[in-house]
């Protein structure tokens, strides 16, 4: 079970500002505190912070406020797949044929005379052990 304290949710229902919240908060929790509360629900929190908050929320709204109105529960969510080895991901790598690769060669003046048949596979230019010029 995952609990998280949804006081923006709360606010919004009752028609407080956070700014009214704020003000009836004082001295007692910092104003950052009760926006960032207000802005996003909060899994962690100060106990003592909500007990405060809910002490000002009683006197805002003239009533008693439980704990349990500005709990949310959610739903837990399943863990994430583990992510792949890397055995995994090369299997998925298709595998290629060096007969099938493109032939090249050059001239003098290193510009590519032709591709397609004629001259050396990439793969007899590394198993030579050629060097760039």
């Amino acid at each position: 079970m995952i609990l998280q304290l949804n006081l923006g949710k709360y606010l919004k229902e009752h028609d407080i500002s956070a700014y009214r919240l704020v003000q009836e908060v004082k001295g007692e929790v910092a104003p950052n505190t009760v926006y960032d509360l207000a802005r996003a629900p909060a899994q962690r929190v100060n106990l003592r912070v909500v007990a405060k908050i809910l002490e000002a929320l009683s006197r805002v709204r003239g009533e008693k406020v439980s704990v349990l109105e500005v709990i949310d529960e959610l739903e837990e969510v399943a863990a994430p797949a583990a992510l792949p080895t890397l055995e995994q991901l090369l299997a998925q790598v298709p595998k290629q044929d060096p007969a099938s690769f493109k032939k090249f060669s050059y001239d003098r003046n290193r510009k590519p005379i032709s591709i397609g048949e004629g001259g050396p596979s990439i793969v007899d230019i590394i198993s030579e052990g050629r060097e760039p010029r």
